[in-house]
Order: C-alpha cells, then sequence, then structure tokens
C-alpha cells in the first residue's frame, strides 16, 4: 500500500467532519488566532489576515519539509494530522510571534569554515577556507561599518581552529550571535543552493540522516533565536528583488543539525552553506569576488534583521 494513503485517507475524512477549524489550536497557540486556514488533501496554509512577522505558513501531513513565506524550512518534527509538534509550535511562537528585545550594537562573532590545516572541500585549487575566510571578512567589515562589533574565530589562511576553540571564543566574548561559514560539496554535479542550518530542538532529530536526539546542550537554551536568525539569513541570500551581480541560488532550507558549534556555542548559533562548490553556477557564485561581497551583504542584512528590529504585533 502507498504510504501516501493513509494521510490522504485521514486528511480526507477530516475535510468531511469539518476540518477548516481542525488548525485552529495550531493557529491560535503560533499567534495567528486570526489565521485563515485551508486544508486540500494533506497539504495545509495558514494565511495571518494582518501584518505579522509570518505571514504564510504551509506544511504537509506527516512530513517536515513545510513553506515559512515562501522560505523552505523544516519542522523539528513532521506535521501531525490536526496539530503540529509541541516543540515547533514553541519554537516558531517565540521565534516569529513573541516580542523581540531588539539590541542597537551587535556583538556578532563570524567564524570562516575550516582553515590551516583543514582546507575542507576543494575544486581543484580553490579550496572551502579560502571562500569561507573572504566572505567572513566581509561580513565582519560590512557589521563594523554599521556600527557593530565583529570578529573572526580565525584571522587568516593558516590559523588551525578546532570545534572547541570556535565554541569556546563565543563564551568568552559574550556574543549575541554565532554565524559558521561554509562551502557545500557532493558526489551530483547538479546539487545547488544554499542551506542553513540550527540546532534541533531538544528531544528532536536532525533534518540530517543518522542524526538522533541529543542533549539537553548548551545550544538548546538559544533555539528560539537561532531559528529566527537562520530564517532572516536563508531569507536575505534568497532574496531575488536585488539579483544583480549575484546567480540567484536554490533554496535548500532552513534545516537542523548537532554541529558542534551550534550545540556547545552558548548564544545564538547558525551554520550557513553558501553553496556548492561541485556545482558550475555555484562555483561562480561563491569564488567571484563582487558575488562574494553580495552574499556578505545578505548575511549582514539577515543578521540586522533577525536581532535589530521589532516586528509588528
Amino acid at each position: 500500500m502507498n504510504s501516501a494513503y493513509p494521510i490522504l485517507i485521514v486528511s480526507l475524512f477530516l475535510s468531511l467532519l469539518g476540518c477548516q477549524s481542525t488548525y485552529r489550536m495550531t493557529a491560535r497557540e503560533l499567534g495567528m488566532s486570526d489565521a485563515e486556514r485551508q486544508v486540500e488533501a494533506s497539504k495545509v496554509t495558514l494565511q495571518s489576515k494582518r501584518e505579522t512577522a509570518l505571514q504564510t505558513l504551509q506544511f504537509t501531513m506527516g512530513q517536515r519539509p513545510a513553506m515559512l513565506d515562501g522560505i523552505c524550512y523544516y519542522l523539528n518534527k513532521p506535521a501531525g494530522t490536526r496539530n503540529l509538534s509541541r516543540e515547533d509550535i514553541a519554537v516558531l511562537r517565540q521565534a516569529f510571534f513573541e516580542p523581540v528585545r531588539a539590541k542597537p550594537v551587535l556583538n556578532i562573532l563570524v567564524d570562516p569554515g575550516h582553515g590551516g590545516t583543514d582546507s575542507g572541500c576543494r575544486s581543484g585549487a580553490v579550496h572551502e577556507q579560502h571562500i569561507t575566510l573572504a566572505i567572513a571578512r566581509e561580513v565582519q567589515a560590512q557589521l563594523k561599518a554599521l556600527g557593530h562589533n565583529a570578529n573572526l574565530t580565525r584571522p587568516d589562511e593558516h590559523t588551525t581552529r578546532t570545534l572547541d576553540e570556535r565554541a569556546q571564543l563565543g563564551a568568552s566574548l559574550a556574543i549575541d550571535a554565532f554565524v559558521s561559514i561554509h562551502v557545500n560539496a557532493s558526489a551530483n554535479p547538479e546539487a545547488k543552493g544554499v542551506e542553513t542550518y540550527t540546532l534541533p530542538a531538544f528531544g528532536c532529530e536532525g533534518t540530517l540522516p543518522n542524526s538522533p536526539p541529543r542533549g539537553p546542550l548548551v545550544g538548546h537554551a538559544y533555539v528560539n533565536t537561532s531559528t529566527r536568525l537562520a530564517y532572516y539569513v536563508h531569507r536575505a541570500l534568497l532574496d531575488a528583488s536585488q539579483s544583480a551581480p549575484y546567480v540567484q541560488p536554490a533554496d535548500r532550507g532552513v534545516r537542523h543539525a548537532h554541529f558542534k558549534v551550534l550545540r556547545d556555542t552558548p548564544a545564538p548559533a547558525i551554520l550557513v552553506e553558501t553553496g556548492f562548490i561541485t556545482n558550475v553556477d555555484d562555483f561562480i557564485r561563491i569564488t567571484d569576488k563582487v558575488a562574494q561581497k553580495e552574499i556578505a551583504r545578505r548575511i549582514v542584512s539577515g543578521i540586522v534583521q533577525a536581532l535589530c528590529q521589532n516586528e509588528p504585533n
């Protein structure tokens, strides 16, 4: 029997019972009590009638991939047939619908992935550590130009920093956020796009295979703000309204992983996979100097939107 049939049967049954009210509790608990609810087969759409940080939430019963205002976001647990998981409701509500304590001046630790004896992935003579350092330096410079404080976990191509040292540096600097910058690779040259990672909520699996629940971890205290930060940075990287001179990346989603820098840094922390070094389009975007500055500008824009701006209630 096709695995999709049980979900389809349940959703059709709920429709007969008047399932337009099925997700009323989800909407109310999220802070979207006025939302219009649409259920079509197993797909659910909640559309807010007022101006909020999150206008539209779309998800599919029994699945983790969802859409937040058109941006791919992986739920911490598969959506239920009558409600989202308690973990997802708590994270989304506090990330997007609770009052934000905006900070006029931020203290950000920017982490250029790899470095020194660890060059990361490569394509010919181009190494991940060189790309991540170039983008990270631009992020640092642009944050400082806006009046914020920004430090790098490694200052050059020769410095090697362990993952423990990177997380500990975040603790010693009393940072507002940790932003780790990386480059992806795949045996499939067609694989491309941007991924942005946060720590899964406590008790939840990561998005990647073989990523069972772990914790409680240091990073679990910051999951809500990390989710907000990841979403705004990811959205900025995908902003199609400002494309030139930028090859528009594919949306691979805000995802969850138990990466050490996410689980052990005592601050909101995200890890951005800026593109695939093994894909032609992404390679151009992540290695071109002008495009690297644009990637950095978008990351900075997302950081500022997430942490410096109050959202409408």
